[in-house]
């Protein structure tokens, strides 16, 4: 039918001699597909006749290929009418029915904006489905009901499968009467009473249960009835799920969570039950078959799954059959294309039901977490479902992100009692430099750094992404004793070290006429200095400048070691701030005679025992500095990585320390302060950590349609899309973007929902927003001290632009240019956009995808994608596909 359907609309072009026809419009009234073909060159003659002009119509289109349209009413449930415009409005005033909830209707149009269901739930319903069976979908959907009663939640399961429902047996309950069913609900009772208790949680938690059917002989015969009558009227479906509604209604203690296992394939009972209980759907589907392309007739399903329950988040939950498959596992590229495809579905039907917003486009890279992974697991070898503390971690795991992604409750339902062992302090309010040099917030312990607060440490390469905290951790550990600062970040005023961009740095690189070895070693050379008298480097800098000393002098290694070994006691010395020491085309050389200077002292045991360098460098950076710097560092150097769990033990640290925060949701800042310690040792639970920062945001975003859970965990990583595991976040950026939340609310009437009573959903985005334009303006800075970019014509006057201007070039260059996008073209753009050498583009792009602008795109070799993070600065336009 889509060729003939196709056929009539190229009728309707009146630009063209075959532009017969006013309008066609196809609906779907069970059980047949009606087709009205309207023009009012039908005026005046019979039906038979009517069909005879059609039919020449279309076959003067077709080129006489196709179908006699007397055949295809014949052969098919098509009724094709041709009627006037007049007839034809008073058609569509009689109130004909269309079916607005079958896949028939659903596979009529492509699924356009502003389709997604937008009808608000006063339950929160879940729909778990797949297209085809064996995917683990009612296992996941009954541990997922059992996860939530043992945080104190009530949930009720439904047994939507009306084929092969298995939900009761997976519980080891059974109904007895149609009234604790489905059947129920469909017509074959008056009272509907689920059956309590088939799951008994902690804290007053439960599973209730809703079976599809009796198990019982009596109910075999009804059972067919049902499953053989309503797909000639699926408003059976439609009927039982209102009847649900207003039967949970009634209740006086409301279930937390419903979750619905439905039919696979194109069942009759799927849409009608999802349009009437509307909610966010878990689609199930296997990427690791022998295809790198999703089937039309899936993405279609897919695409109208996804359409009817696009007012809230949905996800995917893909079943992995591999038994060596873990967590952080590499993708084979048939998966990741086909991940991608399917991502690409609930993108689009997300887009369009974003109310106000008719330009957002919503890019794979953004749903990450939207695609959850099943791993194969022996628990579930026992004949019913098991507890879900004797999953393997990575399904634990799975669980956990699952009730992140749909916006289900988080952390436990049951009052805690707080106690600590001492009354906390209350909280300053913290102010802070885009850099973190003056972030005077809680230092939160998260794993990666325990290490180094231990005297004596071994690790003296700190090695971290930009913004992951490495200029706090040194002025924490300054601060603490464990070190004296040698070089610091250039916006650093609480230490005594000399700051990167300082005048007194430059006047002395200019004395050391910037030979990298010269400048370290009379900086050390100078430290030994101050170890004797007190004073702050810059000054010390400041009187050898004004004296004119002779940097060599200064540098002279016998007389440091001389000197070293007089000290009453060792020294460790703190280095930062090397990104923006020198000008791009020096820094390397710059990093190398640090790593030299670092490896010369550590192999001289007399030097070694009188004085540690602890370096903070940046990844990209170290790795590309000497020759076998691997082994240089090998059990030397430690990697600072901000786990979900460490990043929202931040976030919920800096709460209490925002002044309108505070004084909006005390309850919450006063729970965090009694809870001090806890999160300071990053103790607290992602969990709970996420359930605090939900009492004082938002469920979800409504400008982009995603929960706010996910929110918090995808947009201040950097995990591009799909290896979430890798990902690191960034504490700079979280508590910009947190302060700026609550410099906006201070300033904006209505900041709270009156509904929610949450911070406004707008008021998350603007705050983003503004924070991530600062952090990219921040590392446009740090990529002229990175990049080194040539023009083709050496004679171009652009020969005396600075770095920076050229790298601000270079950076609007990326402006309209999509991604993802091939490698080589993208070269080719840019090339021709800012008339650099092509050798420094090259160069420029692979620095750039060593510190995560860019990255790899699963599945298609030489395509990259910018980075999540980095997306709005560079203003790449996403194109799917």
């Amino acid at each position: 039918m889509f060729e003939t359907i196709e056929v009539f609309k190229m009728l309707l072009d009146p630009t063209k001699p075959h532009g017969r026809l006013q309008d066609v419009r196809v609906s779907f009234v069970p059980p047949s597909l009606q087709i009205e073909a309207i023009s009012d060159d039908f005026a005046g003659l019979d039906e038979e006749a009517r069909l005879r002009l059609l039919q020449e119509w279309t076959t003067e289109v077709a080129g006489g290929a196709e179908d006699s349209l007397t055949d295809l009413m014949v052969r098919l449930p098509v009724s094709i009418n041709a009627v006037t415009v007049a007839e034809a409005s008073a058609q569509a005033r009689s109130g004909l029915r269309q079916s607005g909830a079958s896949w028939v209707s659903s596979f009529i149009d492509e699924p356009t904006r502003g389709r997604g269901a937008k009808v608000e739930a006063t339950q929160k319903y879940v729909h778990f489905y797949g297209y085809k069976g064996g995917q683990g979908r009612s296992t996941v959907l009954g541990l997922l009901a059992k996860a939530l009663a043992d945080d104190g939640y009530r949930v009720l399961t439904v047994d939507a499968d009306i084929e092969a429902p298995s939900l009761d047996l997976l519980f080891g309950v059974t109904a007895d009467t149609y009234s604790q069913t489905l059947m129920g609900l469909c017509g074959w009772a008056d009272q509907i009473q689920p059956v309590a208790g088939a799951y008994a949680g902690r804290f007053g938690g439960r599973v209730d249960l809703l079976p599809c059917r009796p198990r019982n002989d009596s109910a075999d015969l009804d059972f067919a009835l049902l499953v053989a009558s309503a797909p000639l009227d699926s408003r059976v479906y439609e009927w039982a799920a209102d009847r649900l509604s207003m039967e949970l209604s009634k209740q006086e203690s409301a279930y937390d969570v419903v979750l619905v296992d439905h039919r696979t394939g194109i069942a009759s009972s799927v849409l009608p039950l999802m349009s009437r209980l509307p909610g966010s759907a878990t689609v199930f589907a296997r990427t690791d078959f022998n295809t790198a392309k999703v089937p039309s007739e899936m993405r279609r399903v897919v695409r109208s799954i996804f359409s009817a329950t696009a007012s809230v988040p949905g996800a995917f939950v893909g079943f992995q059959l591999d038994p060596n498959r873990k967590a952080g596992s590499a993708q084979p590229p048939a998966e990741a294309r086909v991940r991608e495809q399917l991502l690409n579905e609930l993108a689009c039907a997300m887009e369009g039901a974003i109310e106000g917003e008719a330009e957002t486009e919503i890019s794979v890279s953004e749903l990450a977490l939207n695609w959850i992974d099943w791993y194969l697991d022996r628990a579930l070898l026992e004949p019913n479902l098991p507890s879900v503390h004797k999953l393997q971690t990575d399904n634990i795991a799975s669980l956990g992100l699952l009730r992140e992604t749909l916006g289900l409750p988080i952390g436990k339902r049951a009052d805690r009692q707080i106690s600590s062992a001492s009354a906390a302090p209350s909280a300053a309010t913290a102010t802070s430099s885009l850099s973190g040099a003056r972030d005077a917030g809680q230092f939160i312990h998260i794993p990666e750094v325990e290490s180094l607060f231990v005297p004596g440490s071994p690790y003296s390469y700190v090695l971290g992404r930009k913004g992951t905290g490495k200029t706090r951790l040194l002025r924490e550990m300054a601060a603490r004793g464990l070190g004296t600062p040698l070089l610091v970040a250039a916006d650093e005023t609480g230490t005594s070290g000399l700051r990167s961009l300082s005048i007194e740095a430059s006047e002395w690189l200019e004395r050391c006429r910037f030979d990298a070895s010269t400048f370290w070693w009379s900086l050390l050379g100078m430290a030994v200095e101050q170890f004797g008298s007190g004073a702050p480097l810059e000054d010390i800098v400041r009187r050898h400048v004004g004296a004119r000393t002779e940097p060599k002098v200064v540098a002279d290694r016998v007389a440091i070691k001389t000197r070293l070994m007089e000290l009453a006691q060792p020294e460790t010395l703190l280095i930062d701030g090397l990104e923006t020491l020198v000008p791009a085309a020096n820094i390397k050389e710059f990093v190398a005679a640090l790593f030299n200077m670092m490896s010369a002292i550590q192999n001289d045991p007399a030097l070694a025992s009188r004085v540690t360098i602890r370096s903070f460098v940046r990844e990209d950076l170290a790795t590309d500095s000497v020759q076998n710097v691997e082994q240089q560092m090998e059990q030397r150097h430690q990697r600072l990585k901000w786990s979900a769990r460490s990043i929202l033990n931040f976030a919920i640290s800096r709460l209490p320390t925002l002044t309108w925060i505070k004084g909006r949701f005390p309850t919450v800042c006063d729970e965090i302060v009694q809870r001090r310690d806890e999160v300071g040792r990053g103790a607290m639970s992602e969990q709970e950590a996420t359930a605090l920062m939900l009492r004082v945001f938002p469920a979800r975003l409504r400008r982009n349609n995603l929960s706010t859970a996910t929110f918090l965990r995808l947009y201040f990583s950097d995990a591009g899309g799909d290896d979430t595991n890798k990902a690191t976040f960034y504490p700079r950026l979280y508590l910009s973007f947190l302060q700026k939340l609550d410099e906006l609310a201070s300033q904006t009437d209505g900041a709270v929902d009156d509904q929610e009573q949450r911070i406004a959903s707008a008021l998350l985005n603007r705050a983003y927003d503004e924070a991530s334009s600062e952090f990219i303006n921040e590392t446009k800075q740090e990529l002229s001290h990175l990049l080194s970019l040539e023009y083709e014509d050496e004679n171009d006057a652009g020969r005396a632009e600075s770095d920076q201007i050229k790298v601000t070039k270079f950076i609007a260059a990326f402006d309209g240019l999509s991604t993802p996008f091939e490698h080589e073209a993208l070269i080719a753009q840019l090339q021709s956009r800012t008339q650099f050498r092509e050798k420094s583009v090259r160069e420029s792009l692979q620095r750039m995808k060593a510190i995560r602008m860019f990255e790899d795109r699963p599945g298609y070799g030489g395509w990259w994608r910018v980075g999540q993070l980095y997306k709005m600065g560079l203003r790449m336009k996403y194109v799917r596909g």
